[in-house]
């Protein structure tokens, strides 16, 4: 690969940035702006020739709040249920802490619930464009990049990221052990009321105050996060144009509501159902800032990490050594993304991301996500790297 293919530099991938982040903005899951992104994503790779190009439409839920909002009301329904329910509230309380406690675990591992589906009143769109390969193709292999961005929040990342995984463990451990007291209390036929019922509703009620402040916050430009992946994507849709790859077909899944749980995502795979044993996952998660890595270790509670396949680990570690100006390395994450649900679906998946100098995403989900603080130079590092991942994926037999 040469050192900077002509539609991998900087000035190429800034003009889809300026597009995305000023003249569309902000882009909540399932509103009109999410489509506006979604309408140029499709409106660009036609313009390169790309023949292949579709929508998928489907339905979602609008916020990552509610999940986390009703885990928290539960365990403050729980509370009120022990002090007051009596003996069988002891029963109805354990449940629903229980409950409680397996909301947050499965919204930090990025499933669905079922609930979610009564909430799904926002349509939203997958963008899929395929750009065959020069001979015939042996695999396939996707570059994933989401069009919506978040509303800030301060709950996911707190402002202390270091401590963010306790914080996050705490519900769910919290909920089961409390949960477990009050079933053992209602197996002993205990009807009275502890001392500690009363300050069980303690942190569930700060929970819940935090979550609906966070539901009051404003949707950020989402420059790094991530409008920096949608221009990536583009960049590398028109340099595949020239240079198709020789035995990989390249299908770039710009999803829709990956910001609400990944849910474009899931429908793509619901619907698609894509081999498991000859499809390559990239996904281009918040690339425009910082320092490069491939992510080896993700997510934001000690209860749900999740990791990339290993194969995928092995080709980016050889991109990484073929390409050492680009400076990428394999590090261990706080984040939740798109890799959740392709590696619990059992594909070969890995994660491309930028860091700060702290070690964490940045500018995730705060208001200074914006242009301005976007590295060009990063951004097209980002762009290389990939490139030359697609190439080593290409390269195996």
């Amino acid at each position: 690969m040469e050192k900077f293919l002509a539609e991998l530099q900087p000035e190429n991938l800034m003009e889809h940035m300026r597009v995305l982040c000023h003249n569309i903005g902000p882009r909540p899951s399932a509103s009109a702006k999410e489509k506006q992104a979604a309408d140029y994503v499709e409106k660009t790779v036609r313009s390169l020739g790309v023949s292949s190009v579709r929508r998928q439409p489907f339905k979602s839920h609008t916020s990552a709040g509610w999940p986390i909002i009703l885990s928290f009301l539960l365990g403050l329904l729980a509370s009120m249920a022990a002090i007051l329910g009596g003996w069988w509230g002891k029963l109805i309380g354990g449940v629903l802490l229980w409950g409680s406690a397996y909301i947050a675990w499965m919204a930090f591992r990025v499933r669905p619930l079922l609930f979610q589906k009564w909430l799904a009143w926002g349509k939203s769109q997958n963008v899929i464009a395929t750009i065959p390969a020069a001979h015939q193709a042996k695999r396939t292999i996707y570059l994933v990049g989401h069009l919506d961005s978040q509303k800030q929040r301060f709950l996911f990342p707190s402002s202390h990221p270091r401590w963010m995984k306790a914080d996050s463990t705490f519900p769910i451990l919290f909920g089961l052990l409390a949960g477990g007291l009050l079933l053992a209390e209602f197996w002993l036929r205990s009807a009275g009321a502890a001392w500690w019922h009363y300050l069980l509703g303690a942190p569930y009620l700060y929970g819940l105050w935090a979550a609906l402040y966070d539901e009051t916050q404003p949707h950020v430009e989402g420059a790094n996060d991530n409008a920096s992946a949608v221009s990536v994507l583009l960049a590398i849709a028109q340099a595949l144009k020239s240079r198709p790859l020789q035995n990989s077909e390249v299908v770039l899944l710009f999803t829709g509501c990956e910001e609400v749980g990944c849910v474009g995502l899931e429908n793509y795979l619901k619907e698609h159902r894509p081999a498991r044993n000859s499809t390559f996952w990239i996904d281009v998660e918040i690339v425009g800032q910082g320092r490069l890595c491939y992510i080896t270790r993700h997510g934001i509670s000690y209860l749900t990490e999740y990791e990339p396949h290993p194969y995928m680990v092995e080709l980016a570690e050889q991109a990484a050594r073929r390409h050492p100006d680009l400076g990428v390395i394999g590090k261990a994450m706080l984040s939740l993304d798109e890799i959740a649900t392709l590696s619990q679906a059992g594909y070969k998946s890995i994660c491309i991301s930028g860091y700060d100098d702290r070690g964490f995403w940045p500018n995730w989900h705060r208001l200074s996500d914006r242009l301005e603080n976007i590295d060009p130079g990063t951004l097209s590092h980002a762009a290389g790297y990939t490139w030359g991942l697609m190439e080593e994926i290409d390269r195996q037999g």
